[in-house]
């Protein structure tokens, strides 16, 4: 079965103060980069857009991100944050080439 490194990209919506609190609390341990099997999710202290990154393996590409944006979506409403335009992009690991000197 194919690895798909997953990067699903989304906004904010219009967080309440409360909501922003939250987020700005938690921001040094959502300032990490890297692609993990359980999901990273990012942002900055704008709190504009947040970015999910996941290790996934399936057979088909829409599968793989169906389910990565359906794991961040999850994520996100058990911790009562407003979103919207969630879209994702996947890249089959085991079709990249890597040149050799």
């Amino acid at each position: 079965m194919p690895t798909y490194r997953v990067l699903v990209n989304g906004k904010f919506d219009h967080p309440d103060a409360e909501t922003r609190a939250r987020l700005l609390a938690g921001l040094a341990h959502h300032q990490a980069i890297g692609f993990t099997e359980d999901g990273l999710l990012t942002y900055s202290a704008h709190l504009g857009a947040f970015t999910f990154r996941i290790t996934l393996r399936g057979e088909e590409e829409r599968d793989v991100l169906d389910e990565a944006e359906l794991k961040v979506m999850e994520l996100l409403d058990a911790k009562g944050y407003p979103y919207r335009d969630v879209a994702g992009k996947a890249t089959c690991m085991d079709d990249i080439k890597i040149r050799r000197r």
